[in-house]
C-alpha cells in the first residue's frame, strides 16, 4: 500500500513538516513519487518509520538513528527486542513513581503520613540496592576471596543511603554523557570518551577498590561477555557496552 505524506502523517501520529523533513536529511526517503513529484510511502517506509520514532523515544539524535538504520547489518528483530525491554523497564519505573507522587498526594490531604524516607521510595536507589543483594552470592563466589573485595566491602559497609544516591547519580552522569558521545558516532579513542574512561576508573579506585588498569580491562571485558552486563549498557544505546569496553580497552593500553 502506497501512503502521501498526509496519509502517511496521520497513521504514525507525526505532522507532514516532520516527514517533509525527515525527507530533506535524507533519515526517511519515500519509495516512490508520483508523476507530479508528490511522496509515496510504501510498507518499508512504513516499517522504517517506527524504528525512528522508537529510537527517538529513547533519545537518539537523528544523525545517529540514519546511521543505525542505513547499516546494512541493522537487525530489525534485535533492535524491538531491545527497545521493548527498555521501554518496559522504563515503563515500570514510571508506574512506580506515580504512585509514589499519587501516595504523596493523598498524605497531604490527609492520608496516611509519609517519613521522608518514603518520599523518595522508587526512586534509583531502591532499583540500584535490590540488584546488589541479587547478585551479592554470585560475587562473593566469584571474588570473595581477593583482596578487591574485601576492601570493597570493608568500604561500603558504612555507606549510607545518601552516599549510594551519590554513587548512583555519578555513575549515570557518566554514563549519560558515554551514551551521548556514542550516539554522536564520536570515535572511542577521541580525547572526550577517553576522559569519562578515566574518570570511570578513577570512580571505582576510589569508591569501591583499588582498581589496577589490568583489573579495569578485565572488567571491560566482561561488558561484552557477561550477557547481563551487556544488557544493561546496550539498554541506553544499542552497541554501548561495545563501545565501553573499546574505549577501556584503550584507555588502559594508553596508560601502560
Amino acid at each position: 500500500m502506497a501512503y502521501t505524506v498526509n496519509k502517511m502523517a496521520r497513521l504514525a501520529g507525526v505532522s507532514s513538516r516532520t516527514l517533509r523533513f525527515y525527507d530533506k536529511i535524507g533519515l526517511l526517503t519515500p519509495s516512490a513519487r508520483t508523476d507530479a513529484g508528490y511522496r509515496l510511502y510504501s510498507d518499508h517506509d512504513v516499517a522504517r518509520l517506527q524504528q525512528v520514532l522508537f529510537f527517538r523515544e529513547l533519545d537518539f539524535p537523528l544523525v545517529k538513528i540514519r546511521e543505525i538504520l542505513d547499516d546494512p547489518g541493522f537487525d530489525r528483530k534485535e533492535a524491538l527486542k531491545g527497545q521493548a525491554e527498555f521501554l518496559e523497564e522504563r515503563a515500570g519505573r514510571y508506574r512506580k513513581l506515580a504512585q509514589l507522587a499519587r501516595d504523596t498526594l493523598l498524605s497531604l490531604e490527609g492520608g496516611p503520613k509519609m517519613t521522608n524516607e518514603d518520599l523518595f521510595t522508587g526512586f534509583d536507589y531502591d532499583r540500584m540496592m535490590e540488584e546488589q543483594k541479587q547478585y551479592e552470592p554470585e560475587v562473593q563466589e566469584r571474588w570473595g576471596q581477593t583482596e578487591a573485595y574485601r576492601i570493597s566491602k570493608e568500604r561500603t559497609a558504612n555507606y549510607t543511603k545518601e552516599d549510594w544516591e551519590q554513587i548512583n547519580k555519578t555513575q549515570m552522569t557518566n554514563l549519560k554523557e558515554l551514551r551521548d558521545l556514542f550516539t554522536a558516532g564520536v570515535p572511542h579513542t577521541d580525547p572526550r570518551v577517553q576522559a569519562v574512561a578515566e574518570k570511570a576508573h578513577k570512580f571505582i579506585h576510589d569508591t569501591f577498590y583499588p582498581c589496577s588498569l589490568e583489573m579495569f580491562s578485565c572488567l571491560g571485558k566482561m561488558y561484552v561477555t557477561d550477557s547481563r552486563f551487556t544488557a544493561y549498557y546496550d539498554k541506553f544505546a544499542p552497541g554501548l557496552a561495545a563501545y565501553y569496553n573499546e574505549a577501556i580497552q584503550h584507555y588502559c593500553l594508553a596508560g601502560d
